[in-house]
């Protein structure tokens, strides 16, 4: 009779052990699932902030862009162009 309770003792701690390992590592898996999700969201995060930097800095450029300066700027550059009040210089090659 001792010998069969010794044994459902051995047997039980042993289910027990096992569920016990089964729930750690589910725990471990998840927490390691939690800790990559959270870089990705981390790296996400400063994804949207570098977007919302270049996005202000367009929407600035595209305000610079319709300006008479931005025009004159383009003029002087690209097509040799200038006002009235101005003097060219054309360097010799």
């Amino acid at each position: 009779m001792k010998r069969k309770r010794h044994k459902s003792i051995y047997f039980l701690a042993s289910v027990v052990m096992l569920i016990g390992g089964v729930v750690f590592f589910q725990i471990a898996d998840v927490y390691q699932k939690t800790v990559a999700k959270e870089q990705e969201l981390e790296k996400a995060n400063q994804e949207l902030f570098y977007q919302n930097e270049r996005r202000v800095e367009l929407e600035e450029r595209m305000d610079y862009v319709q300006t008479d300066e931005f025009i004159i700027e383009i003029g002087n550059e690209e097509f040799n162009m200038i006002l009235d009040d101005q003097i060219l210089f054309i360097p010799k090659k």
